[in-house]
């Protein structure tokens, strides 16, 4: 399965809405908004979750293992926030779906989005960890390899 299999089609169309001119019109998918040297970072994060992302190639290994823990199936109620920065936005978004334990994933997020030549550079995305435990029990986020550091 890759990264185009799983089920980010609504978390593009939203940040594709979000940021606008901001992002490369060509990119296709979620993962082709981002620069390769990117940073995702999840400062709410749980202990044992990832909350740091070094690199493209880091961010496609952990976006392949979050189909296993939540399922999102919609997402809703985009703010968009401008900031003095033109290459810099926040958006508030919500989104529902579902976690591994059958536990209902409703979440509010606030991303901090800074670009640089229609790419994703870095990502703040700030989520309630409550929900996320509550959705995927004692399972963690583990992908494999270099580029992750934990809570």
């Amino acid at each position: 399965m890759t990264v185009q299999q799983t089920r980010f089609e609504g978390l593009t169309d939203i940040l594709r809405e979000g940021l606008g001119s901001r992002i490369d019109p060509t990119a296709e998918s979620f993962l082709d908004m981002f620069a390769q040297d990117c940073v995702f970072e999840a400062p709410y994060a749980p202990p044992g979750f990832i909350a740091r992302i070094e690199g493209r190639d880091a961010l496609e290994r952990y976006l392949m293992v979050l189909p296993g823990l939540i399922r999102i199936d919609d997402f809703f109620d985009l703010r968009i926030s401008e900031m003095a920065d033109p290459d810099k936005v926040v958006l508030e978004f919500r989104g529902s779906g579902e976690g591994r334990t059958g536990a209902p994933y409703d979440q509010k997020w606030i991303s901090v989005i800074e670009t640089r030549n229609g790419k994703i550079v870095h990502y703040a995305d700030y989520w309630d960890p409550c929900i996320t435990l509550a959705a995927t029990g004692d399972a963690v986020p583990n992908p494999e390899g270099e580029g992750f550091t934990r809570a």
